[in-house]
């Protein structure tokens, strides 16, 4: 049977499809094997160089640390001078060092070839919960997150009277507290946050406030805000300024619209 014209362009161009697929195969099949063995390689040097003295490390540097220390840092992270600064797995050092209740914030980061660096920002108490004697911190958003150790720093108010710091919501009596501690921390020199004491709280409602500095009880009442703790401090201003203080029994807020009573010794 003889072809014609059309059928010997029929086979010639299915033949010249079928070399290009065997190429196109062929390439495939060579550019695997190359990416496969640059991959290979790629893992033999990596792991060469996680066991190389040339990525050792020589000096970690810890920032930020006023609390804690630095050997408390280095036990938490399992980082030490001599680990492969390549092999180490950052990630997860900042996961075992925000295990610390201390800690509000942790940052490694490598400084090739041969030095790490660890940034930590502490939390920073505000001040200090009393539960059945036992007092722990408390920050500025009323986390209660650490308790407090033999040697640690006491200088702080103390809040006393809750029987549990479940009541640290949004107006909740924690709350309340601790927005009168901060307008405490930027308000008048006659009632800064050094002069709290103890803030309790009663049973019945209402915080008493007690001065480090002066004996009486101050009745700060159920309404506790910018305002109430701006009226006090000017009495304790005029208080302070005449020379009062030694006269006054106690004070007492909320004793009529916008009044604070002051009652004298007898």
């Amino acid at each position: 049977m003889k072809r014609t014209a059309g059928d010997w362009l029929v086979h010639i161009l299915a033949r010249r499809s079928s070399e290009n697929r065997r190429r196109f195969i062929l390439c495939f099949i060579l550019l695997a094997a190359i990416g496969g063995g640059a991959a290979g390689l790629g893992m033999l040097v990596y792991h060469s160089l996680s066991r190389s003295d040339f990525f050792q490390i020589t000096e970690i540097r810890i920032n930020g640390i006023h609390r804690l220390r630095r050997d408390r840092i280095l036990t938490l992270g399992r980082v030490r001078v001599g680990d492969n600064l390549l092999s180490l797995n950052t990630d997860k050092i900042k996961t075992r060092l925000a295990a610390e209740p201390w800690i509000a914030k942790a940052e490694v980061d490598r400084e090739w070839p041969n030095r790490l660096i660890i940034t930590i920002k502490e939390r920073k108490p505000l001040c200090l919960l009393n539960q059945g004697g036992k007092l722990s911190y408390v920050d500025r958003h009323g986390r209660v997150f650490a308790a407090v150790e033999a040697g640690d720093e006491l200088d702080y108010p103390v809040i006393s009277g809750l029987q549990t710091a479940a009541k640290a919501g949004p107006g909740g009596p924690l709350s309340l507290a601790l927005k009168f501690i901060h307008y405490a921390g930027l308000g008048s020199d006659f009632l800064p946050r050094q002069n709290i004491s103890e803030l309790h709280f009663r049973k019945k409602g209402g915080e008493i406030l007690f001065l480090a500095d002066r004996p009486f009880p101050i009745y700060l009442g159920k309404v506790i805000d910018r305002s109430s703790y701006s009226r006090l401090a000017k009495v304790l201003e005029w208080l302070y300024k005449h020379r009062k203080f030694k006269e006054v029994s106690y004070i007492k807020m909320g004793y009529g619209e916008e009044k604070i009573l002051v009652v004298k010794n007898r």
